[in-house]
Parts: structure tokens; C-alpha cells; sequence
């Protein structure tokens, strides 16, 4: 894996639980797509030893041409509780590209993004994928969290012309409910789709049995823990949905080489 220093343009808190922090590094000339992700390390070996692998959440280039690359993160721990006390012109350690990313969707089904929590990272970046090919009028991206402070996507989504539905656990934002109930409300009108997914295991589970159940092509970017990020420890295995082969018994893919996406009917989730 490569692994090369970037610095910090900004990091700032666009709610309570979104940090978005913005790298001068090129992830457009190390094959950038949406669901491909870094392996990110502190300089500070007294927090972290093992590095910490974050979406890229959106890429683009400025006015000089240099390139910026996005990820969003959640305060939680000791390491991104860290990463919100860095500033402008610090330095950190980025490891990759790794992982598959999302597909391209069918040209027959529409795009539908569905985003849970700090799931929201990838879809920036997808919305500019899609966007590049003229499909803005088709999609769909659907925001949940718990609460308001869970739901927030960069203002160059907002702006883009794609449809953007927000829900909450506790009603505080958008429509009261999870965002299964959401798409179910809605499956009858979108006509075929295909859905791309990032956010908790229990929301992902959720959706993957809505699209076994509906018999849409469902997209599961997996949110496993990693040590390496290229295969080596084993830390991030997922079992795979083998035909006869019970659940428990099928054999393990890892999600940092074979993933971290998914096809929804090749995994257990």
C-alpha cells in the first residue's frame, strides 16, 4: 500500500457528530471512486498505532488545479477525537487507495443512496460520479440518523438537483422513522431501482432483507474494523452467502481487498 503525508487544509465540526476534515491529496491520480477508502495515521504514536481507515467522501479540484480530497468522521475515540484538535497545515499519514468502491447503476434503474448516520461519507463523491453522467433528475438520496445533528451532506450535493429525503429515529428532522420505512413508503412510485448503501450493520441488514425480499440490486458498503487495510490481519472478514450453506458456516471474504462493497445476496450482514 502506498503511503504518503498529506496536509491539512481544514477540519471543522459541521454538526455535533459530522467532522469534516479536507486533505491536500491527490486521490483523483490514485483511481478515486465513490466507497474507496484511505487508511488514515496521526503523526503522534502516543494515540495511535494502528492506523484508522476513513470513505472518501468527495474529491474535486480547485481553481488552481490542485486537488482536495474529503473524508467525514465522527468524534468517538481517543484517535478522531484527536483528529477534531488538528488545524490547517498539519500533517497525517494516508495509506491507499484501497478497497472496490461502488458499481456504476444499471442504466435501467434508478440511482437510490441511502445513507445512515456517518454512512453519509461515500456519497458526495457518488453524487459526482452520477452527475457526470447525466443522471441528476433520477436520484435519490435518503438521509437518517438518529437525531438533526446526524444529518448533513456537503452543500454541493444540496445544490446538484438530485432528490434528497431526510429522516430521524426521533422525528427531530425530516420524516419519523427509519430509513427502511422510508423507501418502503416509496418503492411503488420510484420504479426500478438500485441501491447503494453505507451507514450501521443493523441498518444495513435491514435494507439487504427489503432487497431480497423486493428483488432490487442492493450495494452494501460494510463498516468493519481494520488493522491493515490490504489483507493481511483478518480483522475485517465478513461471511459470504454461499447457495446450501448455512449462515455461520460459509466462508469469509475480507473487506478491506474483496469490499468493502458488496453485492447485498453475496454476504451475510
Amino acid at each position: 500500500m502506498d503511503v504518503s503525508l498529506a496536509t491539512l487544509i481544514d477540519n471543522r465540526a459541521e454538526t455535533p457528530t459530522v467532522w469534516r476534515m479536507a486533505l491536500d491529496w491527490d486521490a483523483l491520480a490514485r483511481g478515486a471512486r465513490a466507497a474507496r477508502f484511505v487508511m488514515l495515521a496521526l503523526e503522534d504514536n502516543a494515540v495511535q498505532v494502528l492506523p484508522r481507515p476513513f470513505s472518501l467522501s468527495d474529491v474535486w479540484r480547485r481553481a488552481d488545479g490542485r486537488v482536495v480530497t474529503e473524508l467525514l468522521y465522527k468524534p468517538m475515540g481517543r484517535v478522531t477525537q484527536r483528529m477534531t484538535q488538528l488545524r490547517a497545515g498539519a500533517q497525517v499519514r494516508i495509506g491507499g487507495l484501497a478497497g472496490n468502491g461502488f458499481p456504476q447503476p444499471a442504466s435501467e434503474r434508478r440511482p437510490v443512496l441511502l445513507a445512515g448516520g456517518i454512512g453519509n461519507a461515500p456519497f458526495a463523491l457518488q453524487v459526482r460520479e452520477l452527475l457526470a453522467g447525466g443522471r441528476a433528475q433520477e436520484v435519490v438520496l435518503v438521509l437518517a440518523g438518529r437525531s438533526a445533528q446526524d444529518i448533513w451532506i456537503q452543500p454541493s450535493v444540496r445544490e446538484s438537483g438530485i432528490t434528497i429525503i431526510e429522516c430521524t429515529d426521533d422525528g427531530s428532522r425530516g420524516e419519523h422513522g427509519r430509513i427502511t420505512e422510508v423507501l418502503q413508503r416509496r418503492l411503488s412510485t420510484l420504479g426500478p431501482i438500485e441501491a447503494f448503501v453505507c451507514g450501521p450493520e443493523p441498518m444495513l441488514h435491514a435494507v439487504q432483507q427489503m432487497a431480497l425480499k423486493e428483488q432490487f440490486p442492493c450495494h452494501l458498503s460494510v463498516e468493519e474494523r481494520m488493522a491493515c487495510g490490504y489483507g493481511v490481519c483478518n480483522a475485517c472478514v465478513v461471511e459470504s452467502a454461499q447457495p446450501g450453506v448455512p449462515c455461520g458456516q460459509g466462508d469469509y471474504l475480507r473487506a478491506c481487498v474483496d469490499g468493502p462493497v458488496f453485492e447485498a445476496r453475496s454476504i451475510h450482514a
